[in-house]
């Protein structure tokens, strides 16, 4: 076994992250940022002005530029929003807008490596990689990670290596459909990436990424090994894990599959270059900058931001469930709830018949990964086993009802208000409606 080095990070080194990140999270808490209706995404002019205050700005962009064509601010907005340093909440005319939570000083008071370690693990563990994909026509798999990771930790660090020639190498063949992912890679300080220009200008889009040389940061090759042996991002990434029906899923504990990397025939088979190095696995739960800590100096690395749980939010729940603007029902319901209620008391404001599987997509986007679906279904999370309470929704939140797959029924879900005082409904009631109920079957007469 061979020691760790020793590291140091400060605001600019390897990489300006930290400095950035500064600067982006002042600017949300100094102005009014208002969310657009589509995405909630930032708008325009705010991405515009962000970018230039940015150590390397992206170029040849205007107020019209959308949020995830900038890959530096697209990884901030999902880091403050999936570290909770920021919330949606409900702004004048029903807008979404972002504000600070107390989160936010906590971070500010934290040392920089603790910083670093902190949006590294927001990254590794609460961000959904696949919402980081958006602007690429790919992204790694996380099984793809594993492996790649492996590779990386038997490279020689600041030896230049070559995606593109006569001979592919095996980087090429893990990092092709990475895009975006080299960059925020490289944002963290595992490398130093170049863009391939003439294979860009040829056959890709303007916007999109492909490298022709990575150059491995000594950083970048141990942190890829400590990350590999003890921080398996299979085991880690919660939004991975909520895909596959764990709701509530402790960071780094056991997959209910067993191994989450042999049984896909993923796993390195060759002889090591060089001794690994001495990696403290721990045990699910532990903190997750654990491992790291010898990498620096005695007292850097000593804490971060306590991980939150799902916070259950008590009180009454109202929502609006349109099916068009001239059609829908209010309906008032406790936060015990479950979502299979929520789901019986549409049936019964509609007149269906409730004989079809259905899904809510939390996000309001059809197909995303944020869907918890009817009981039985082979996949979960189940609308039985969630309550109200616990899916930590906001004011203005847009979810979408998806009811029989075959015809597709689409309600528009909209939470309107959680009333904190006052007796909550044992059931769920139905207080106001606009419209006449469709018929759930269409009949002709012969």
């Amino acid at each position: 076994m061979s020691k760790l080095p020793v590291f140091a990070i400060t605001e600019t080194e390897p990489t300006p992250l930290l400095r950035d990140f500064t600067l982006f999270t002042r600017y949300l808490s100094t102005h009014r940022i208002v969310l657009t209706r589509a995405n909630e995404f930032l708008s325009g002019r705010d991405l515009y002005e962000l970018n230039q205050e940015m150590t390397h700005p992206l170029p040849d962009t205007t107020p019209r530029t959308s949020q995830s064509l900038y890959p530096l601010l697209h990884l901030f907005y999902h880091l403050v929003i999936a570290g909770k340093l920021f919330r949606k909440v409900s702004g004048r005319g029903s807008k979404l807008v972002l504000e600070p939570t107390e989160r936010l000083q906590a971070y500010g008071e934290l040392k920089i490596t603790e910083r670093y370690f902190f949006l590294l693990e927001t990254f590794w563990t609460d961000t959904d990689w696949k919402k980081l994909q958006e602007a690429c026509f790919g992204g790694p798999s996380l099984y793809g990670v594993h492996y790649a990771l492996g590779y990386l930790s038997e490279q020689q660090p600041e030896v230049t290596i070559h995606l593109k020639g006569e001979v592919v190498s095996d980087m090429f063949q893990m990092l092709w459909n990475w895009e975006y992912f080299i960059l925020y890679f490289s944002f963290f300080g595992f490398w130093k990436a170049t863009r391939d220009d003439v294979l860009m200008t040829r056959y890709w889009p303007k916007r999109s990424f492909q490298a022709e040389t990575i150059t491995p940061s000594t950083l970048g090759v141990t942190m890829a090994e400590v990350l590999r042996e003890a921080r398996n991002v299979l085991c880690w990434n919660l939004p991975h894990r909520r895909e596959f029906g764990e709701w509530n899923a402790i960071p780094g504990s056991p997959l209910p599959g067993g191994d989450p990397v042999t049984p896909f025939g993923l796993e390195l088979k060759r002889k090591r270059s060089k001794p690994p190095l001495e990696v403290d696995k721990g045990k699910p739960g532990d903190p997750f900058f654990l491992p790291f800590i010898p990498l620096f100096t005695e007292g850097e690395l000593q804490k971060t931001l306590p991980r939150e749980g799902v916070e259950f939010v008590d009180g009454t729940y109202i929502f609006k469930v349109a099916l068009d603007k001239n059609t829908w029902r209010r309906i008032k319901i406790s936060a015990d709830h479950t979502l299979l209620d929520l789901h019986s008391s549409i049936q019964k404001a509609y007149n269906f018949d409730d004989d079809h599987p259905y899904s809510f997509f939390m996000d309001g986007n059809p197909g995303s990964r944020e869907q918890i679906v009817s009981p039985y279904e082979e996949d979960g999370p189940y609308a039985d086993e969630i309550s109200i309470g616990e899916l930590e929704l906001h004011i203005g939140q847009n979810i979408l009802y998806l009811f029989d797959y075959g015809t597709e029924w689409r309600f528009q879900v909209e939470l309107e208000e959680i009333r904190s005082e006052g007796p909550e409904p044992r059931t769920p009631k139905i207080i106001e409606k606009m419209g006449k109920a469709p018929e759930q079957y269409e009949y002709y007469d012969e």
